[in-house]
């Protein structure tokens, strides 16, 4: 019989957030009980509301998740932008306490001199303090984060860097600010998905969480390639996304999406100075357009020919193409991208588009020109999504911003919508027309908790 530590899954798990909002009142009740009358330190309170604010968080995101804990004096720094509570080592002695009180599973971490593999400790919340949670009430869910909470992550040779305040880090701090009090004052979820996480391709679970934060990160020396993450459907793989793609609502409303990729090729003929023909009608009867654009962004990073044929056939379900046999697949790629004479700037030459860095672009001007008015919206891999009836609107700001950065006279985009789940219909025929609709229960108490029905 297997151990209680073989049969947990340590992969699924997401580093402590030092940058939460540790005065929150919800967990002042389970605090106080923990304590009762015993006299302790403001510093040992502030680290103990972090983690039991976080374990709150994490058993809330889902049950069967851990959280990452480092337990090095090393792998703590107080003074940073970053860390607005100035949380420091002392989180070690915090952390020993919740386990020598039984209010914690703790899971040592180890690092193999041999391997060079290692593991951060693993903690979640135990019984013991679940029941205290259990206790908890509602609450409100939009100030979760320290007010003073990062948003902008610079890296400087691979660290976080400790950057100076501009007048552009400013702008853009302000943007990020409003963007993420927007969404965390919408719901943005799965209606018919039952459990409380989605498995990609390479079996990681992605947790849908109500404590998404989204960031925009770039390295110092390139300010002007920056990647908009952060936020769970951020974490999708191609395989998951084309599953849920039309299932992706807003706030029980009816959602559109649109699609960068409509305008891959004109992105590729803008930095290779060819026309390059790219639309979503050529694909193969093998490949849809997110396919035949996500191989040839990989081709175009490949050494050559055979490589890029041998990597696509070992990623077969993560490309979502298991359901064909490899002959079906050398094929279609044969004939839709090694064939492609545009191509021909690109091939062999390992080059990295920075098509991620185009499309966060895009989508950060996107919410910068509505950062006046609540329009939830959200990037998710090369798609927005946003509400139905704002779709002309929506619309004429990206064909506003895709003919600026593409030098295109004219530009017109197509909007598909996603599955109708009926929320906004009323009456007999509601009924009748959605009997056959799947709402969870999951879903229905997101709704909730964030204050929609």
């Amino acid at each position: 019989m297997k151990s209680m530590s073989d049969q947990l899954d340590f992969d699924f798990s997401r580093p402590l957030d030092i940058q939460r909002n540790i005065n929150l009142n919800v967990i002042n009740n389970c605090v106080d009980q923990i304590f009762e009358e015993r006299k302790v330190n403001n510093l040992f309170i502030k680290h103990l509301r972090l983690l039991i604010l976080e374990l709150y968080f994490c058993w809330s995101e889902s049950n069967s998740q851990f959280l990452c804990v480092s337990m090095s004096k090393r792998g703590y720094k107080s003074k940073s932008r970053y860390n607005p509570n100035n949380i420091s080592s002392y989180l070690i002695k915090t952390i020993q306490f919740l386990q020598k009180n039984n209010l914690i599973d703790f899971f040592p971490g180890f690092y193999d001199s041999r391997t060079k593999k290692s593991r951060l400790s693993r903690i979640r919340a135990s019984k013991k303090l679940i029941n205290y949670f259990y206790k908890i009430k509602s609450w409100d869910k939009n100030n979760f984060n320290h007010l003073k909470r990062e948003f902008i992550l610079i890296y400087e040779k691979g660290k976080l860097y400790e950057y100076p305040d501009t007048y552009e880090t400013n702008e853009t701090g302000q943007i990020l600010r409003y963007y993420n009090n927007l969404i965390s004052n919408n719901l943005f979820d799965i209606p018919d998905q039952n459990e409380e996480f989605l498995i990609r391709a390479d079996k990681r679970k992605i947790v849908i969480s109500s404590f998404s934060s989204c960031s925009y990160s770039f390295d110092a020396d390139n300010p002007t390639d920056a990647i908009i993450n952060g936020c769970w459907w951020n974490k999708l793989d191609l395989n998951l996304f084309l599953k849920v793609r039309d299932k992706l609502i807003i706030n029980d409303q009816s959602t559109s999406h649109f699609s960068f990729l409509d305008y891959f090729g004109e992105y590729l003929t803008k930095i290779s100075n060819t026309n390059i023909i790219l639309k979503p009608k050529t694909f193969s009867n093998i490949l849809n357009f997110d396919q035949l654009c996500y191989l040839t962004m990989k081709y175009f990073r490949s050494n050559n020919n055979k490589n890029f044929i041998k990597s696509v056939l070992i990623e077969k379900k993560k490309i979502n193409l298991e359901s064909y046999s490899n002959q079906e697949i050398k094929n279609a790629l044969i004939n839709s991208i090694l064939s492609n004479s545009g191509f021909i700037p690109f091939i062999n030459k390992k080059i990295n588009l920075k098509w991620d860095e185009f499309i966060s672009k895009c989508f950060f001007l996107l919410i910068t020109k509505f950062s006046s008015v609540n329009i939830p919206l959200y990037l998710v891999r090369d798609k927005v999504y946003f509400p139905s009836d704002k779709e002309s609107l929506i619309s004429e700001k990206i064909e506003e911003i895709l003919s600026k950065l593409l030098d295109l006279n004219s530009v017109k985009i197509d909007c598909n919508k996603s599955q109708d789940f009926g929320f906004e219909k009323k009456g007999l025929f509601a009924r009748f027309r959605n009997k056959n609709k799947i709402i969870t229960r999951r879903y229905l108490e997101n709704k909730r908790n964030i204050g929609i029905g």
